[in-house]
């Protein structure tokens, strides 16, 4: 495929077959160890298995007292037993109290269980008085104890490698006690905008040139999709610079990503350069999709690079179409679950045969009703953005959507 789309680069490459090629590239993940301090949302590189027991002393599970069980068989409401309290044990308190027959210790939750003692009678069920405590209820042995290892046993596996790690999984990390854990490292992602009118934000506007947008929208995309973004600047419309930029990608990240310069034809400066860097893997130069029809994408070595289209709109439908399920692959994430919402179409949303669509849609209440108009601004204009709150994905072969049609909108946040 890779040769033939060298030929001629008016050639464009169904969606289906980009994605394939794409899923076979190798993923050569790195791993790390961090502090579980800021482990939230990484991904576990090996199962994790605990060195220690939880808790690693039997304690006690509910505030009361802590008795010999047999000492309390028989107690009812109208016949308790009574006890003689020896003394208080709180929560992280040791103590050389032992409980004898016929004696119990006032005791917290969570507090180490006094040697003779097998069971806690809860609080609710007792009368305090003068050194002693009345027994309204009896307990059996083990009942309102933790055991050791009642929680989390010694060598027993927690997490799986994989898990995307949550809160809750911090807090069992760090309940056995280690201060670090081997996640997977984010995937270094060089972003760039290239164009001799781009310049960077802040600098004087002269005539003839933009602001540059898709580095900011792209920058913290990646960082949306796992990935550790690096921020190379504006390269401009030169050959040299373009492969220097490529060849530095290749050497100090995992992934590139470049935005401008695509749709100017075969001379055009970006799919020269990408065939002037090495050899690649494969080389596509045109995508059916719309928008993003002038996508470049190559891999070297097993290293995608993707030429993203200039015109932000296209140049994030493409990103979240193609680009981000990479990231995501090489960062260990499952594929993204994109917020969608049931709509109506509100007037006929016309497509190009052929090309898969994205349709940038705004959405309105009426009547009780979500409805989703097409945006009619073109791909090149900026309110594309902030006009519309997703897209609705047109198949090749549908030429239109008729009005009234229950369709499904992807929202881009």
């Amino acid at each position: 495929m890779g040769e033939e789309t060298q030929k001629s680069f008016y050639i464009t490459t169904p969606l289906e077959e980009v994605l394939r090629e794409l899923s076979k590239i190798s993923i050569k993940r790195r791993v790390e160890n961090v502090s579980i301090n800021v482990a939230f949302g990484r991904v576990l590189a090996e199962d994790f298995f605990s060195p220690i027991n939880v808790p690693h002393f039997k304690r006690a599970s509910k505030d009361g007292y802590a008795v010999k069980a047999s000492d309390t068989f028989g107690a009812e409401e109208d016949d308790p037993k009574t006890l003689k309290v020896l003394g208080e044990l709180r929560a992280g308190e040791k103590s050389d109290l032992v409980t004898d027959k016929g004696g119990c210790v006032k005791i917290a939750t969570g507090a180490l269980m006094p040697e003779g003692a097998d069971a806690v009678v809860m609080v609710e069920f007792t009368e305090e008085e003068e050194n002693h405590v009345r027994i309204y209820r009896p307990v059996s042995p083990d009942e309102n104890v933790m055991k050791i290892g009642g929680d989390i046993k010694e060598k027993q596996k927690v997490l799986s490698k994989g898990t995307i790690l949550s809160i809750q999984d911090l807090g069992v990390l760090s309940a056995t006690g280690v201060r670090e854990v081997k996640v997977y490292s984010k995937p270094l992602v060089t972003v760039a905008s290239t164009g001799d009118e781009i310049i960077n934000p802040g600098a004087d506007l002269e005539p003839g040139k933009i602001y540059d947008i898709n580095s900011v929208t792209i920058i913290q995309a990646v960082r949306q999709s796992g990935g550790e973004p690096i921020y190379m600047g504006v390269i401009p419309d030169d050959e040299d610079e373009l492969i220097k930029a490529i060849k530095y990608s290749l050497e100090k990240a995992d992934i590139a990503i470049f935005s401008g310069g695509t749709s100017k034809g075969p001379g055009d400066t970006v799919p020269t350069a990408l065939r002037e860097v090495s050899k690649p893997d494969f080389l596509i130069h045109g995508v059916s999709i719309k928008p993003g029809k002038p996508t470049a994408i190559a891999s070297y070595n097993g290293k995608p690079v993707f030429m993203l289209p200039g015109y932000p709109t296209s140049a994030l439908v493409v990103y979240y179409t193609i680009v981000d399920p990479q990231i995501r692959r090489w960062a260990g994430l499952p594929p993204a679950s994109r917020p969608q919402v049931k709509a109506i179409a509100g007037m006929r949303i016309y497509s190009e045969r052929g090309r898969f669509n994205f349709q940038p849609v705004r959405l309105e209440h009426e009547k009780g009703e979500i409805r989703a108009y097409p945006v009619p601004t073109g791909s090149e204009a900026i309110t594309t953005l902030a006009s519309s709150q997703g897209y609705v994905e047109i198949k090749p072969e549908i030429q239109f959507i008729e009005a009234g049609e229950d369709i499904m909108v992807y929202l881009w946040t």
